[in-house]
């Protein structure tokens, strides 16, 4: 059977699941990578290697480029014309020469306004501007008149069209964004990326459908980003997460999402942040965002009456200025961003008090309430088979369960006292921990809780108190940047920013319960020198260094809570986090997991431009050092107990079929009898991981006619994978000997190098990703355009750092074998030794495992064998991990109606290989379902395996459509609509827990889990509008009187807006798994019903209890799997509105002082949009119903600006 698995794994000498054999479902014609490579790489690898004997690197930038070719009359081109660039904001001037091919390039400028002048002798002069440019390259062609004197003005600005690539790119502009109301509190242009078209967020973990911000997946990418701020990398490197440039400093974010050129790397999505800068005059500002609750409307309250807004004190201000330090040379920009963030939340929780003041005591007497079952009274059957006689209500009255199992007395058949545990037997330490939170509770002043927000789950009263608790968030931040124009050809830019956010979480329940200190802080920093050798020859250097420091600690670290509540199994001084079970509130530190990450990143690059003939030849590259001297998360566990109701059901865990209620059972009295199903704690200590990635480009613009341009780029990477400084790392290796039986498959050390494997993760020396655009100007307002490309993303330490950092400390976990037979131990155990409380427990028995491992036992202190964990759950980390990669491709027409408005049709495509799959590779293979089948594991050494077999896919296709007018006369808008289909084998984020759901069925065939992503949204309709009224000074009417002007003048209207279809949601059997896989929850599909319809009618508001037809799905019969395919159903959509209304006044107009006020709307509709339903999970205790909104009541912000 061993070698089965092995083989179904494509295993050699390591397990690479991920080499499955039939991707024809997944593929399309564009698919085969390797066909790719085979066409592309020849041509393109001999210009890399040509370019290669230059001494430089290359990577990113943070300039505009302004490129164009000069003809004449009858289209022939002009050479040794003089292209003179004043940049009308600083004064600074620079003169370049077209060549032979007529064609002039900047190369690398500040992003600014400029004036542009061609001149050469017999012809005349050609003045364009001034014109705005952006990081971007722009085109700027000019015809000259042979002959004539005079000089030929044009002052409008730069064309809407994209006539240089192929690429998908999106600006986001301060003179626009800074006019749009903001949705969040505060500032943010991550608030606009929602509006992008393709961008979409998902609703569950930590992530949003209505405005992800930088998690967003875009055309078809994952959350997998690279951000930069002043063209240097500032992705961090566990979190692959970014602390954005503040809003106020930002002069634009360019986004570019398909079909880039190959000077931009890791990621499949690129942000690049370009900072404000000064100018030769003085400018500066003064701003402040308020927000208070009493100017807040209500979110959809699902029927409860009497709830109070929380309390919303939001105060964030600053100020800048910039200005000359010596004119036309010297310019420095400061900013100062201050946010005061002292609201206070209201919470809802469950607790054994009130209406379920009775379980407290072990009452479950009351309606909805299972049958409970007294473990001590047990007798283990060894073989054969029993029949369980059901509890009345049953949809059957029996079930046979194959043995061993176990037969139990109910409690009330033997103290005949109902369906009570008597007092005696309730443990005197889940009582402390009870007190403890019911103390704290009644400290805290709760208050009953509306029931209108309650519901009744399985005798629950749910959300049965309402309490409030502060949010300290401070949040104080710095930036600065200094432009030096040390001659004509040489600039020299420094930038940086430094925050600081010493933040309190005051938790989910009451403090200390759940509370943690939170300090983070940041420094982004930048230096690069432009030098322009000549008008053909030009090199950007620029080293960038990003850091930021975590702090999260508990407040009950170091407080003697384990020896107050006398839970002897702590081993740290820390209260545990666990939850109870039966949707009763968690105790302990459940939701504030301590960590310290110490995250930095250094980018040292340069960029080499160079224009020969026709060719405009970029090339070289960067090498990015990444470090993390962190722990891992939670890396304090001080005891985690596990409670599932299996220890007071009638046989344990009874495969239940397609039957509710058939075991029984209750979590919470597994707990007040103190009967764990598993134990985990840790304590390990910092560690050091590193990653390099050297990495180089070159990409050729070849203008082959002025109205065609084609972009042959290819970039090469090296990856030199995770290591730790001092061999840190422990992760399960399945070509690993383990000693206790000499199978294959054990833990792999870092510090001993077994195996030929010296880090966690192998160097990677075969990363080729070439890419290919095109555009083409049939007419002069016409454009088409495409672009082809492979794109590749990094490996973040929380997505694949599984390991890291396991070597050393302490740690230990336990699970129980038994399917609900024996406990791993009691709550108020020692933990010493194996625990035998129940009948037949702690010992083998007819060559049965009934739990003989002890919690102690299992806790090891740096461990150095390879069969130290066996018997535990351990992680797997695969060696030679490959980079996840996209192939983008796009095609777009593009056409411009006047000097302002543009219209954009494209069809974008992607396809994901080699993303993450995170499962239990010590699943039992589907063929070997059945009951007792611990021995039809793939390593029977192991509980679970858990990592990333690295063998999904992606597909996405969209048709994009968008309208755009440019800012001109007060007025601007975009408005675009996608229709698109995303479908993956399962959804990954680089920052950990932003993908969504992650359920999963078969661990060993990622075509059976091949569905709708979770960011698939078919349907978005998204857009912007500014409209500055047509009133007061400067304006078209009522423009001559002062008091008219300062009544009407001035006024301006702007919206955003997203209407957009739902997320799928994923729907499994949870908890009620009956296939015994040996995977836990939420890997078991549900089986869909004939004749019934998943659709209810009605509109989601009258679906609000039952969202989808429960009856329509069941549970597969027992040891098989479901045929519901994942992600089928799809939630509720969103409409979000928000609305700003502002007036600016005219302070002092001689100095250019001006004052505006203004007021955000955030959803001013108050429209609410609805969350997903139900816990999704088919068997006892379904639910379809929705309780939640992801759009909050309307929200109003006011901003002023006083400026000058």
């Amino acid at each position: 059977m061993k070698q089965w698995i092995r083989a179904s794994l494509g295993l050699t000498q390591e397990c690479k699941p991920c080499q499955t054999t039939d991707k024809s479902k997944h593929r399309s014609p564009l698919t085969d990578e390797s066909n790719v490579r085979r066409t592309l790489l020849p041509a393109l690898a001999l210009v890399a290697l040509l370019s290669s004997a230059l001494p430089v690197l290359a990577q990113n930038t943070n300039s505009g480029d302004l490129r164009g070719t000069v003809t004449d009359a009858t289209g022939a081109v002009i050479p040794g014309v003089t292209v003179e660039v004043k940049d009308v904001d600083k004064g600074v001037v620079k003169a370049y020469v077209t060549n032979g091919a007529g064609l002039y390039d900047t190369g690398s400028i500040t992003p600014d306004h400029y004036l542009l002048t061609f001149t050469r002798p017999g012809f005349s002069s050609f003045v364009r501007g001034p014109i705005t440019l952006d990081v971007s390259i722009q085109t700027i062609d000019a015809q000259l008149k042979a002959g004539s004197t005079q000089e030929l003005i044009v002052t409008t600005d730069v064309p809407l069209l994209s006539t240089e690539s192929g690429a998908v790119e999106a600006t986001l502009s301060s003179d626009v964004i800074s006019q749009l109301p903001q949705t969040n509190l505060g500032a943010d242009w991550e608030n606009f990326i929602v509006l992008l078209p393709g961008a979409a967020g998902a609703p569950e973990n930590s992530s949003s459908a209505s405005n992800p911000g930088q998690v967003a997946a875009i055309n078809g990418n994952l959350p997998f980003d690279s951000i930069l701020a002043d063209g240097a990398t500032t992705t961090l490197p566990s979190s692959e997460n970014s602390d954005v440039t503040i809003f106020e400093t930002t002069a634009e974010v360019k986004i570019s999402t398909n079909g880039f050129s190959a000077q931009y790397g890791q990621g499949g999505i690129i942000y690049n942040q370009i900072t404000k800068s000064g100018t030769n005059q003085f400018h500066g500002a003064a701003y402040e965002y308020f927000a208070n609750d009493a100017l807040d409307a209500f979110a959809y309250q699902f029927g409860a009456t009497g709830v109070q807004l929380p309390r919303l004190r939001f105060n964030n201000f600053g100020f800048a200025v910039g200005g000359p330090v010596i004119r036309n040379k010297v310019f420095f920009y400061f900013d100062f961003d201050k946010t005061i963030d002292n609201t206070i939340n209201r919470n809802y929780e469950t607790l054994p008090l009130a209406q379920n003041a009775a379980i407290a005591n072990g009452d479950f007497t009351g309606p909805g309430f299972p049958t409970i079952y007294d473990p001590t009274t047990q007798v283990i059957q060894a073989t054969g088979s029993h029949t369980y006689t059901l509890s009345p209500g049953s949809k059957v009255t029996s079930v046979t369960q194959q043995c061993p199992c176990v037969i139990r007395q109910s409690f009330a058949d033997e103290y005949h006292n109902g369906n009570r545990i008597p007092a005696n037997l309730i443990s005197p330490v889940s009582q402390n921990f009870q007190n403890l939170l019911n103390t704290q509770a009644t400290n805290a002043v709760l208050q009953q809780a509306n029931v209108g927000r309650s519901q009744t789950i399985q005798g629950i009263v749910t959300n049965n108190y309402a309490f409030v608790t502060p949010g300290i968030n401070p949040f104080t931040k710095f930036f600065g940047r200094l432009d030096y124009d040390i001659a004509a050809n040489n600039r020299f830019t420094a930038s940086v920013t430094e925050s600081d956010n010493p933040g309190y979480d005051f938790g989910s329940t009451v403090c200390p319960i759940n509370c943690e200190s939170e300090d983070v802080s940041r420094h982004n920093a930048q230096i690069s020198d432009v030098w322009n050798h000549s008008s053909t020859f030009l090199n950007e250097a620029r080293l960038g260094f990003t850091d930021q420091l975590n702090f999260f600690l508990p407040a009950t670290i170091n407080q003697g809570y384990p020896a107050k509540l006398g839970y002897k199994l702590a081993k740290v001084d820390l209260l545990p986090g666990f939850g109870p079970g039966s949707n009763i509130s968690g105790f302990g530190n459940g939701n504030t997991s301590p960590f310290i990450y110490k995250e930095f990143v250094y980018d040292p690059s340069d960029v080499v431009t160079l224009i020969r003939g026709r060719h405009v030849i970029h090339f070289g590259g960067e090498f990015l050092i990444s470090l993390s001297d962190s722990t891992q998360y939670g890396y304090v566990n001080a005891g985690t107990p596990g409670f599932n109701g299996n220890y007071t059901s009638q046989g344990g865990q009874i495969t239940q079929g397609s039957d509710t209620g058939i075991g029984n059972g209750f979590s919470y009295a597994d707990f007040l009898l103190g009967q764990l199903n598993s134990f985990s704690a840790s304590q390990t200590p910092e560690y050091g991981a590193r990653t390099k990635s050297p990495q180089l480009f070159v990409q050729d613009d070849w203008k082959i006619r002025p109205n065609l341009t084609i972009n042959l780029g290819l970039r090469y990477q090296i990856h030199t994978g995770w290591s730790e400084v001092k061999g840190n790392e422990a992760t399960f290796d399945p070509t690993v000997v383990n000693p206790a039986n000499n199978s294959l498959g054990a833990i792999w050390y870092g510090f001993s190098k077994a195996n030929g494997r010296n880090q966690l993760i192998a160097p990677n020396y075969n990363i080729w990703l070439p890419r290919v655009g095109a555009s083409w100007q049939p007419l002069p307002n016409t454009v088409i355009r495409g672009g082809f490309g492979v794109y590749a993303s990094t490996l973040s330490l929380d997505t694949y750092g599984a390991g890291m950092g396991g070597a050393f400390g302490s740690s230990g976990n336990v699970g129980d074998l038994t399917s609900g037979i024996c406990p791993v131990a009691q709550i108020d155990s020692d933990g010493s030794a194996p625990d035998t409380t129940d009948p037949g427990c702690g010992v083998i028995a007819n060559g049965k495992n009934y739990n003989t491992l002890s919690p102690n036992a299992a806790y090891v202190n740096s461990p150095t064998t390879p069969d130290a964990l066996n018997g535990q759950s351990v992680n797997y980390n695969q060696y030679h991990t490959p980079l996840p990669e996209n192939l983008q491709w796009n095609l777009d027409v593009q056409r411009q109606l006047g000097h302002d408005y543009s219209v954009d049709v494209a069809y974008v495509g992607n396809h994901g290989y080699h993303l993450s799959f995170p499962v239990d590779l010590n699943q039992v293979p589907e063929n070997l379902l059945g009951p007792n089948d611990l021995n039809n594991k793939p390593y029977q050494l192991y509980q679970s395996v858990t990592g990333s077999t690295n063998n999904a896919v992606s597909n996405y296709n969209a048709l994009q459509a968008q309208v755009t007018k440019r800012l001109r006369d007060g007025f601007q808008f975009n408005v675009n609509y996608t229709w698109s289909h995303f479908l993956d084998d399962l959804d990954s984020a680089g920052f950990g827990s932003r993908e969504g759901y992650q359920n999963y069925q078969n661990a060993f065939n990622p075509h059976d889990n091949y569905s709708n992503g979770n960011f698939d949204i078919r349907n978005m309709l998204k857009g912007q509008v500014i409209y500055q009224l047509p009133f007061g000074k400067g304006k078209l009417f009522l423009n001559n009187n002062l008091l008219l002007d300062e009544l009407l003048g001035g006024w301006q209207v702007s919206s955003v807006w997203v209407i957009e279809g739902g997320n799928p949601i994923g729907i499994t059997t949870g908890g009620n798994n009956n296939s015994n896989n040996q995977s836990g929850s939420f890997t078991q599909e549900a089986n869909r019903v004939p004749g019934q319809s998943l659709h209810l009618p009605g509109s989601t508001k009258q679906r609000l209890n039952e969202y989808y037809n429960l009856n329509a799905l069941t549970l597969p019969a027992p040891y098989t799997y479901g045929n519901f395919l994942r992600n089928t159903v799809y939630g509720p959509g969103v409409v979000n509105v928000a609305a700003s209304l502002g007036k600016t006044f005219d302070v002092w107009p001689r100095r250019g002082v001006k004052m505006l006020f203004r007021a955000d709307a955030g959803n001013v509709l108050n429209h609410p949009s609805f969350g997903q339903p139900g816990n999704n999970a088919i068997g006892p205790g379904a639910t379809a119903n929705i309780t939640s909104t992801t759009v909050g009541g309307r929200q109003i912000q006011l901003y002023g600006r006083v400026s000058f």
